[in-house]
């Protein structure tokens, strides 16, 4: 039996609608679509599993509109609903009629793949920015962020690029098409704006084509980092932090 996915309700959107549910669909998400309140309630109702992420223009009219947000809201389940403001960058009063509305993440144009999946990974789990990710009910002990940085993996006495898909203060996420085997130690090296760090890791998860293979994620691995020292610590705390407010109002 295929698995029900995630959904994400699209609200509001106009042209840019097929493109965008492409998109959602693309990274393991399926996707719902309504143009007024009284739609997006039918549509929740019906939906198993819940929607929990609703996706707005960014320039959604507000608060001539803000009542249609309140109504969708209302219409939720017991794991409520978070919205994320997608599209163009609203100037700073934009920002905060969004904010007035209830509205706490962003995603702006133009974005990335890994962009998109953070923030509907986010605004499905998370019960609030700035706390550690919610996956299934557990809670992770740090937040992840999605970055652009690359990294050169050490192991074996080999040196292979790799992508660092994701990153926290405990591990990264590295994109690659060879990762190595579950339990398997290598050195990770990568340059943060604070400056080049070289940690040694262990590998606990894989993701490769097959019939486990995990649709939100690329191929790779994901890596804890061991040992770290308290600058290390510190700077790549810092950059998370920082990565983490880019999709924040």
């Amino acid at each position: 039996m295929t698995p029900t996915l995630d959904r994400v309700l699209l609200y509001g959107f106009a042209e840019e609608a097929p493109v965008l549910a492409s998109r959602i669909r693309a990274i393991g998400y399926d996707t719902l679509a309504a143009s007024e309140p009284r739609a997006a309630a039918g549509l929740m109702a019906q939906s198993e599993p819940p929607v929990r992420a609703t996706l707005i223009p960014a320039g959604f009219v507000l608060p001539e509109r803000g009542a249609e947000l309140d109504h969708v809201m209302r219409s939720a389940g017991p794991f409520g609903l978070r919205f994320v403001a997608v599209g163009a960058r609203p100037d700073e009063s934009g920002r905060a009629r969004l904010r007035e509305r209830g509205v706490r993440l962003c995603l702006w144009s133009p974005f990335q793949e890994r962009e998109l999946r953070f923030v509907l990974n986010r605004a499905a789990f998370d019960p609030s920015p700035g706390s550690g990710e919610r996956k299934n009910g557990e809670a992770r002990l740090q937040l992840r962020v999605p970055t652009e940085l690359s990294a050169l993996v050490h192991t074996g006495g080999r040196v292979k690029p790799a992508l660092i898909y994701s990153l926290s203060a405990a591990g990264c996420f590295l994109e690659t098409r060879r990762p190595c085997l579950v339990g398997g130690t290598l050195e990770v090296a990568l340059a943060l704006p604070a400056g080049e760090l070289c940690l040694s890791a262990r590998v606990v998860v894989t993701n490769v084509p097959g019939n486990l293979q995990r649709t939100k994620l690329p191929c790779g691995m994901g890596v804890e980092f061991r040992q770290l020292a308290a600058e290390a610590r510190e700077a790549l705390g810092a950059y998370v932090q920082e990565r983490a407010r880019a999709f924040e109002l």
